[in-house]
């Protein structure tokens, strides 16, 4: 079985990731690849992961900037990890040469060779990072956006009416008790890319029983969310919480209960290509219609802000992964990939032996 999240995302004016907590866990040994662009890194995960899953769980994560690039793998059955350490997810050994390691995958480049582009190399990278903090200030600006509206839906939600139907849906959903270990944890399915808002419907699909929550205002469905999730891990059930982007991580989008094969999904700002079999919930009626009338001109003045905010952060994610692109050819160039594959095929014996 395998899964795919994102490691992580700009919100709230940086990048925010919760990775370094899987990294922290002293029950798994965690293999950090350093090296720039080009060198390989994603290639490698790729062949491990394509390696182990043939076998095992195996968890993807992918790159908000490259959704076809991936950042990190693990294999909880195993207790290994490889992740990609270089910005903006700089990751460091907390227990050095015990529970993790670093991959130096720059030492297989030819250095003389890069001498000769040194310029265009230059230039790409910091082009590149300045498209990456232009389409990071279009991101904080609709987030600051959304975050208004949400304070907005608050300010409008019924709050007995909403209460009364979590306690009803709770009971619809959740058994008496979980087998787990009540367990709450942090990871990303929906994240805005080149392509817009991308969300990893391959993880989602695979729940049985589907609830796409429709709600404009992101207030219900966080409270609903929030509660759900409290509940359940009282119960003794495990849940997957993916927070939401465009609220600065204040909130919650998603929310996964891997035993009862359940998955609600939040509408704003998600993939809707899932709502084929999914039960539909309309959140929109838990809300002062009244209240809401009175704010509709700000409601819709912010809408429409941040959605040309959002899709001018996606166009200029895209120029930059052209950009990116560019400097990965000269590293590309430069790269002696049999000795990458030899250091993968080592790093597959590693885990394996360590198992």
């Amino acid at each position: 079985m395998s899964e795919k999240y994102f490691l992580g995302a700009v919100s709230g004016g940086r990048f925010r990731t919760e990775f370094e907590d899987l990294i922290r866990d002293s029950g798994r040994f965690t293999y950090i690849l350093k090296g720039g662009a080009g060198t390989g890194k994603s290639t490698m995960m790729k062949k491990i992961a394509e390696h182990f899953e043939k076998t095992h769980r195996v968890i993807r994560f992918c790159c908000s900037s490259d959704p076809a690039s991936l950042d990190a793998v693990v294999i909880p059955e195993l207790g290994a990890a490889v992740c990609d350490g270089t910005a903006p997810h700089v990751f460091e050994p907390i227990y050095p040469g015990i529970c993790q390691k670093y991959l130096d995958l720059g030492q297989f480049w030819d250095s003389a060779g890069l001498l000769g582009s040194k310029d265009e190399i230059i230039a790409a990278a910091d082009k590149n990072r300045s498209l990456l903090t232009r389409a990071q200030r279009f991101t904080s600006a609709a987030s600051d956006i959304c975050s208004d509206t949400c304070q907005l839906g608050c300010d409008c939600l019924l709050g007995e009416k909403t209460e009364a139907f979590v306690k009803r849906f709770e009971k619809h959903l959740l058994g008496k008790h979980g087998s787990g270990t009540g367990e709450k944890r942090l990871l990303r399915l929906t994240a805005l890319t080149e392509h817009g808002f991308l969300t990893m419907n391959e993880t989602l699909a695979v729940c049985a029983e589907r609830y796409i929550l429709h709600d404009d205002l992101f207030a219900a469905s966080d409270y609903l969310l929030s509660r759900l999730a409290d509940e359940a891990v009282s119960r003794g059930y495990d849940v997957i919480l993916s927070p939401e982007q465009m609220l600065a991580d204040a909130g919650y989008q998603h929310l996964i209960i891997p035993e009862l094969s359940a998955a609600l999904i939040s509408g704003s700002y998600a993939d809707r290509t899932l709502e084929e079999g999914a039960k539909r919930i309309n959140l929109m009626r838990f809300y002062d219609k009244k209240a809401l009338s009175d704010r509709r001109m700000r409601l819709r003045m912010n809408k429409a802000a941040a959605d040309d905010l959002i899709r001018e952060a996606a166009v200029t994610i895209r120029t930059a992964k052209s950009v990116h692109d560019d400097l990965e050819s000269y590293y590309i160039a430069a790269m002696d990939f049999s000795k990458l594959d030899e250091l993968t095929a080592n790093v597959i014996s590693e885990i394996e032996n360590r198992a």
